[in-house]
């Protein structure tokens, strides 16, 4: 199965060694595609797991379960990166998740921040966060899509894997 996050692995060698314990992310990018997927397949322990400690109290995991389960994921966009990575302290992501619930397609756009703890695991401290509600974008009619383009649904697919089958 092809991990949820868009980077094209396998879930079990990408962010599933993530999610099970068996590894932790080494950047903050990673952190970052990991809880996507961890949205994804609704494991709101990890998504807590992974908050900054000083952020946790605040966090409603019953929300964010409903929100997991009323969602269908459609695919994860990195725009870009600043610091976060192995020898940094602190760092930043800015994505694009897109997902439809309630018959509505949503780009959530969001630029987060990232940290290590004590621990030197990255922990996610907060996010700004822009949600465009509308219908997909779909290819110009006198487009044609190759079987080995990308989706043009957004899920990060190739066509031959998605809307091509």
């Amino acid at each position: 199965m092809q991990c949820p996050c868009g980077s094209g692995r396998p879930y079990d060698r990408c962010c599933g060694v993530y999610l099970s314990g068996d590894a932790l992310p080494p950047t903050a990018e990673a952190l970052m595609r990991s809880r996507y997927t961890a949205y994804a397949r609704a494991d709101i322990g990890y998504i807590e797991a992974t908050l900054a400690s000083d952020r946790r109290g605040a966090f409603d995991a019953a929300a964010a379960k409903g929100w997991a389960t009323r969602a269908t994921w459609l695919g994860l966009r990195i725009v870009s990166t600043a610091r976060g990575q192995a020898g940094d302290a602190d760092g930043v992501v800015n994505f694009v998740a897109t997902y439809r619930e309630g018959g509505k397609t949503v780009e959530h756009h969001e630029v987060s921040q990232f940290r290590r703890d004590g621990d030197g695991a990255w922990r996610f401290v907060e996010g700004e966060t822009r949600a465009v509600v509308g219908e997909p974008k779909r290819a110009a009619a006198t487009a044609k899509v190759g079987r080995n383009d990308p989706c043009p649904c957004g899920s990060g697919k190739k066509f031959k894997f998605c809307c091509g089958r």
